[in-house]
């Protein structure tokens, strides 16, 4: 493995492990929380794609990451679209649309993440390989 991308991968394990959207309940996160901090992944995944070959298999799952946060961030209001991060009335924690947006997001990241793990061979431990899927 070149070195760049062990260097990414050091990175990305703690960044995802940290980004608890991905894998506490839908009903303790709040939307906006959530959003801003799908905002913060989906803006370290880009940079540390740009960091790899385009031919890089961890270039194309980082993009691949980066595009499933911008499918999320593309259901709501927010900088990201060109306007404030304000009230969200309507995706509230208990709308079935935001816990099923947050859960299409939780799902492809997983299936992501499963892709380096057979990759690369790597180890993820609770709570982030809740999101794996199970044959990872």
């Amino acid at each position: 493995m070149p070195d760049v991308e062990r260097e990414v991968l050091s990175r990305l394990i703690p960044m995802l492990e940290n980004s608890r959207v991905l894998y506490d309940l839908s009903e303790v996160e709040r939307p906006r929380r959530c959003i801003e901090s799908v905002l913060r992944l989906r803006q370290f995944l880009t940079e540390q794609a740009g960091l790899l070959k385009l031919d890089s298999p961890l270039h194309r799952v980082l993009r691949g990451m980066a595009a499933s946060c911008r499918a999320f961030l593309d259901q709501f209001p927010g900088p990201h679209r060109g306007a404030a991060l304000g009230p969200m009335s309507g995706w509230d924690s208990n709308s079935w649309a935001f816990s099923q947006a947050l859960d299409q997001l939780r799902g492809q990241i997983g299936i992501y993440l499963g892709q380096l793990v057979s990759i690369y061979d790597l180890t993820i431990g609770q709570p982030l390989a809740r999101i794996l899927p199970p044959d990872s």
